[in-house]
């Protein structure tokens, strides 16, 4: 559970500081992609999509790797993230024929590398137990011999009504009883 946990809070770190560079270096962070901003709309689609992207990332994986049970969905979503940036960035190369230049290399090895990281990760941390049909406790029995076949007649004797039974019945009894 702990490398989980540090595989999900390098990441977030990562992307905090991802997120905090397209917001406050948008030029320069375009420039390292051989992008050029031009227009305050990209300026700002800069700033909102890949920093805003990255920021809600990063807080959902430091969310995740607070509590064991979300840590197993926080590196699954990771591992689909950084494998599907790694398969489009693969994809682009070969539909544009292009070569990668620094920057892209260095991306496209870090997801790469986060997403086997993330899968480790996942396929280390245990998947938690399912619980099992509960056991009844066991019963005690009040008495300790063996239990006896019943037999008719086999019970605590029967009633007999005494004097006192009797005045009851007569209807002596149905006077308030002084106190």
């Amino acid at each position: 559970m702990r490398f989980a946990r540090f595989v999900l809070l390098a990441q977030a770190l990562f992307m905090l500081a991802f997120s905090l560079a397209y917001w406050v270096r948008p030029y320069e962070m375009a420039n390292l992609n051989g992008m050029l901003l031009m227009e305050s709309a990209s300026i700002s689609h800069m700033r909102v999509y890949y920093g805003g992207l990255q920021l809600g990332l990063a807080l959902f994986l430091l969310w995740a790797a607070r509590a064991p049970e979300r840590m197993r969905t926080a590196l699954m979503m990771l591992v689909f993230l950084m494998a599907a940036l790694v398969f489009g960035r693969l994809l682009s190369l070969w539909l544009d024929g292009g070569s990668l230049i620094g920057f892209d290399l260095a991306s496209l090895i870090y997801r790469l590398l986060a997403a086997l990281l993330a899968a480790l990760a996942y396929r280390l941390l245990r998947e938690p137990e399912e619980d099992a049909q509960p056991i009844p406790p066991p019963t005690r029995r009040l008495d300790d011999t063996p239990p006896q076949p019943f037999r008719l007649g086999d019970g605590p004797a029967p009633f007999e009504a005494g004097a006192d039974d009797a005045a009851e019945r007569d209807g002596a009894s149905d006077q308030p009883a002084s106190r």
